[in-house]
């Protein structure tokens, strides 16, 4: 985690345009931090998130790699801990969904029973 942090710099960039060469670095070096913040179970289960879900897995990576360059991991990440924030991440972008039945001019109670409405 010292290493990471000595690197500093900012997030990285989300859109490679300099060509595959420097897209191809960058995938490595994520990899290479990837290794030293994940446990091995944790790597995994990413690995399989990653393939359903690219973005969720990306901004995971992302905000781990900040979070080890801030010096807010003292230790590697496990698959529980992982887990965890998958579903923060996952309840934030869930939409939420409301349903709201329509009165009719005909329906007369409150009830549930349609009977009324033919």
């Amino acid at each position: 985690f010292k290493k990471l942090k000595m690197e500093g710099g900012g997030p990285l960039p989300e859109g490679f345009s300099q060509g595959d060469d420097k897209a191809q670095q960058m995938e490595e070096q994520i990899a290479m931090m990837m290794d030293s913040i994940l446990l091995p179970e944790a790597k995994e289960r990413l690995a399989r998130v990653s393939l359903v879900r690219k973005e969720q897995a990306q901004s995971i990576k992302m905000k781990l790699i900040e979070m080890a360059r801030s010096g807010a991991l003292r230790e590697q990440v496990t698959e529980a801990k992982l887990v965890e924030m998958l579903e923060e991440v996952q309840a934030s972008s869930a939409p939420k969904v409301s349903i709201q039945r329509r009165k009719y001019d005909l329906d007369e109670d409150e009830d549930d029973n349609d009977d009324d409405l033919m």
